[in-house]
């Protein structure tokens, strides 16, 4: 399934590479496979903002709001595939460039679990915010149930900011919410010798 939308935001977000993934704009072409691994029941569980049943309406909402916020210079957001062009999930910024700070999204789909793809997803964004954007302050957040996510923020070395209790209400529970934040000069410090962003072969 393929749907024409609009994506002149999305395709100002520049391909990235790392080791295993290939972070490309958004079209779509990637609904079809973003609506197969949302219809998983246990995904969009783990997930604090997400409608289930998940159907193609929901897709193209949230694909015509990350290509609003894209072309007004307050997003980028990517499907991330592998170097054999499977899709694996998205991932994202949301931008605030008056306070120089950004915000990481990211899931993936379930049969991609386990095999520290997400961990190499946030990794080469929160390279791509300090070193590319320039960011002061990167934030992240998840729900306190959800300790996969936990393990790969903590992995990224951000640091604990605190717990909102009953933050927000997932399906008729009320869900407890951790935040995190890393800071230039703790990135700077941290990742002075790491590098997970690669350059893209020329054709």
């Amino acid at each position: 399934m393929a749907l024409d939308i609009a994506t002149e935001g999305l395709n100002r977000c520049p391909i990235l590479s790392s080791e295993r993934l290939l972070f490309k704009p958004l079209c779509g072409e990637d609904v079809s496979s973003i609506i197969l691994f949302l219809s998983d029941y246990e995904t969009v569980f783990c997930l604090t903002y997400a409608n289930w049943p998940y159907t193609v309406q929901d897709a193209v909402l949230w694909l015509t709001h990350v290509n609003r916020l894209c072309a007004s210079g307050n997003g980028c957001f990517w499907g991330v595939h592998n170097h054999g062009n499977e899709f694996l999930g998205t991932a994202g910024l949301s931008l605030f460039p008056e306070h120089e700070k950004a915000e990481l999204h990211y899931w993936l789909g379930k049969p991609y679990w386990g095999k520290g793809y997400g961990t190499e997803m946030a990794r080469s964004l929160v390279e791509y915010s300090f070193r590319t954007i320039g960011v002061k302050r990167l934030e992240v957040n998840h729900m306190t149930r959800n300790v996969r996510s936990q393990r790969v923020i903590e992995k990224c070395g951000f640091r604990l900011e605190g717990t909102m209790r009953a933050y927000v209400k997932r399906f008729d529970l009320f869900e407890d919410v951790k935040f995190y934040s890393l800071l230039r000069e703790e990135f700077e410090q941290d990742w002075a010798h790491q590098n997970y962003l690669i350059p893209l072969k020329k054709e």
